[in-house]
């Protein structure tokens, strides 16, 4: 699926092989709160179907600057999972502008009804971000990941269609 999304600095467009190392170069410098993939399982995500492997690049440079990976695409329930972002120019609102246009994509371009994510319980930057950008926390995955032989812990957040936009109406909703 071919993705091409342009924010106020930055879009969002689909990682290219060129891109890989510069991503994963990405990962290692956000190792504190990104799992790292070898180069081959983010090679082998380019051609998943279930997967959108997206650069986030500047629109003034080209420069990439970041990485998005969302699973989910192929879900009859309508329901994305937003897995990993990392984003390399920190304190300047990028990160803000992806987290809008990644929204965008899943609920206006893909027409999707649940976006979801988990968040290092200790990542207190990107928790205020989701927070203030209108995910809701759904409870906690106590000790679930394991990272320099210390247990971690992982907040639920989710976003449904709705709460995205009030004027969807959704079928058959209980929340």
């Amino acid at each position: 699926m071919h993705i091409e999304l342009t924010g106020e600095r930055i879009r969002l467009t689909n990682t290219i092989l060129s891109d890989i190392d510069k991503i994963i170069e990405f990962e290692n410098s956000n190792k504190q709160f990104v799992l790292q993939y070898p180069k081959d399982r983010h090679v082998s995500l380019l051609t998943d179907n279930d997967c959108l492997h997206l650069s986030i690049k500047r629109i003034d440079n080209d420069k990439i600057i970041g990485h998005v990976i969302i699973f989910g695409v192929s879900s009859q329930n309508k329901v994305l999972e937003f897995r990993r972002i990392t984003i390399n120019e920190k304190g300047i609102g990028f990160g803000r502008e992806a987290i809008r246009l990644i929204k965008k994509l899943c609920f206006e371009k893909l027409g999707f009804h649940r976006l979801w994510l988990d968040v290092y319980d200790d990542n207190d930057i990107a928790i205020r971000l989701y927070e203030s950008e209108g995910f809701i926390k759904e409870g906690t995955l106590r000790d679930n990941i394991i990272t320099d032989n210390c247990y971690r812990s992982q907040r639920i957040y989710s976003m449904l269609e709705n709460e995205y936009n009030p004027s969807y109406n959704t079928p058959c909703s209980q929340s």
